[in-house]
């Protein structure tokens, strides 16, 4: 069992075992000893407690919590508030479960479960925040525990009145943990494929395009892994869906990328990829660039095998070499430098 599964395991342990369970990922709840106290705690309380869970297992200073909790108070009457509620949470959820000194708030660790903890604890774990060629089919265990931990929006439909630092802290701390879940399920998705389960990678990519419906390249890998499968009506109905939303959304149409695939599909000459790369190969040497990197995106939808996504990337950084973009050359090898030391690290 590699490190990933472990992770995975030492999860699912931890919350078994747990006396209080937290959750800020979807419907919010907080269970002590099996009994659901979400509904004696106030939103203000839960936004505190909101801040120290995405800061576990690190300390929050007072002056902190304070400042973003109550900026429009006297700091007498802000530290009076402070004080008067972590000693109402102490006494609801236990002294033992949130701690505070004079210059410090924090959850102790010890008999504790946080949703969202667990989820960044998960990702940086994986590496997630970080460029990377092709996800390890290894991973998978650990990527599927990711998407089952995030059961909706962090912090959602809840207001928090007169705090409107607290509100601009939670709308970018929402819309971080949610690329990091888009993340999540994109490599989830290219690890099922790498090992043939495309039944798999097909609904993760579903939830994928229910979760962000403007990125065209969720389609394109959802029309591959139907044509992989034999179903070119479905297929092609994930095209007419990219089609209308892009139109209704943006009033702009599919990419040349996503045509071209859509062409292949309905002409049944849906090329393998080894043949995409081959001709993005000679697209280059013809210096029809754009040609090139159109074939790159489709090879990619279909490629399975981890040595076809690096030769993707180098073609990649050929590309950009050949167009004078050194930036963007650089930036390609560095995510493959990257990728390279986690499958040696692994």
């Amino acid at each position: 069992m590699n490190g990933a599964q472990n992770s995975v395991s030492g999860q699912a342990a931890a919350q078994a075992n747990a006396r209080l369970i937290v959750r800020f990922l979807g419907p919010i709840q907080l269970q002590l000893d099996e009994q659901n106290l979400t509904a004696e705690i106030g939103a203000k309380p839960l936004a505190l407690l909101a801040y120290l869970a995405v800061a576990a297992p690190h300390p929050v200073a007072r002056e902190r919590l304070v400042g973003i909790l109550w900026a429009d108070k006297a700091e007498d009457a802000a530290r009076y508030r402070l004080r008067h509620m972590l000693w109402n949470l102490r006494r609801t959820l236990g002294k033992d479960q949130l701690q505070a000194d004079d210059t410090l708030c924090w959850f102790a660790t010890e008999g504790l479960w946080i949703d969202v903890a667990e989820f960044q604890r998960g990702c940086l774990a994986l590496g997630i925040d970080k460029p990377r060629a092709t996800p390890s089919p290894a991973d998978i265990p650990t990527l599927q525990a990711l998407v089952d931990l995030y059961r909706g929006d962090f912090f959602d439909r809840l207001i928090v009145r007169e705090a409107p630092l607290f509100e601009e802290w939670n709308l970018a701390e929402r819309e971080r943990l949610q690329l990091l879940y888009l993340e999540v399920l994109w490599r989830l998705a290219q690890a099922q494929q790498a090992v043939g389960d495309e039944a798999s990678c097909a609904q993760t990519l579903t939830r994928l395009i229910e979760a962000d419906p403007l990125r065209e390249r969720s389609y394109r890998a959802l029309m591959a892994a139907y044509q992989r499968q034999g179903d070119r009506a479905a297929a092609l109905r994930v095209y007419e869906q990219c089609k209308l939303y892009l139109a209704r959304e943006l009033a702009v149409p599919p990419s040349p990328e996503t045509e071209q695939l859509r062409q292949s599909i309905v002409k049944g000459t849906l090329n393998t990829a080894p043949a995409l790369l081959e001709a993005a190969g000679r697209a280059l040497k013809a210096g029809r660039y754009a040609e090139a990197l159109r074939a790159c995106a489709a090879a990619e939808a279909l490629a399975g095998d981890p040595n076809l996504h690096n030769e993707i990337v180098l073609l990649r950084v050929e590309i950009a070499l050949a167009r004078g973009r050194n930036d963007e050359a650089l930036s390609l090898v560095q995510a493959a430098r990257q990728a390279l030391r986690h499958l040696i690290g692994q």
